[in-house]
């Protein structure tokens, strides 16, 4: 809590190097017609606004306590666990993926309940399946995200698991994972355009 409170103190000067630009997620090679974890775009156009204030409510994500805060002004009104990414590397298909959590500043793109998952091509490799085509519907599964996810584009979700005994660690392909109660909570909490801080 102490590290969030003098995050927060300085949140101007960091505000400045974020916005700078958000790296890109996982250095994972995007269709333009995919975004958000590989979720199609159905035609949306992503959410776009200046950078964040210390007022109102946003959401901050350290990366180092694996602690997800949601805020309003200096106040942190809610927190939970999650789970980041492992910071691994795979290569395959021709292709290479950097499993690591980005930092930078993000909002929320969209928010899907029961939220079906876009297989990437990094999860065939990875299981050493070979790499269907774009349209195949093997691509698509639900329950991957849990029961409700909000995508921040550039490959990134706050989203539920199905292995809550995982959080706390880092654990995932770059996504932040939370428990399926947690995140049915964080989906109320906020809306669309709301920024998201990860550091």
């Amino acid at each position: 809590m102490k590290c969030l409170t003098a995050w927060v103190r300085t949140y101007a000067v960091l505000a400045a190097v974020l916005w700078a630009g958000a790296a890109s997620a996982q250095g994972m090679p995007m269709d333009p017609s995919l975004v958000a974890h590989g979720v199609e775009a159905e035609g949306r156009e992503r959410y776009r606004d200046p950078p964040v204030t210390a007022e109102g409510r946003y959401v901050v994500v350290s990366l180092a306590e694996h602690r997800l805060y949601l805020m309003e002004a200096e106040r942190v009104v809610w927190s939970t666990l999650v789970g980041t990414g492992t910071g691994t590397r795979l290569e395959g298909a021709g292709q290479q993926w950097d499993f690591s959590t980005p930092r930078g500043m993000f909002r929320v793109q969209r928010k899907e309940k029961d939220p079906r998952w876009y297989l990437p091509d990094w999860h065939f490799v990875e299981n050493k399946l070979p790499v269907p085509s774009a349209d195949d519907p093997k691509r698509w599964q639900r329950g991957m995200l849990g029961t409700s996810a909000l995508f921040l584009g550039e490959g990134i979700a706050l989203h539920g698991t199905s292995k809550p005994e995982l959080l706390g660690q880092d654990v995932s392909h770059g996504c932040i994972r939370m428990t399926n109660e947690a995140a049915r909570e964080l989906y109320y909490a906020v809306d669309v355009g709301t920024p998201v801080i990860i550091y």
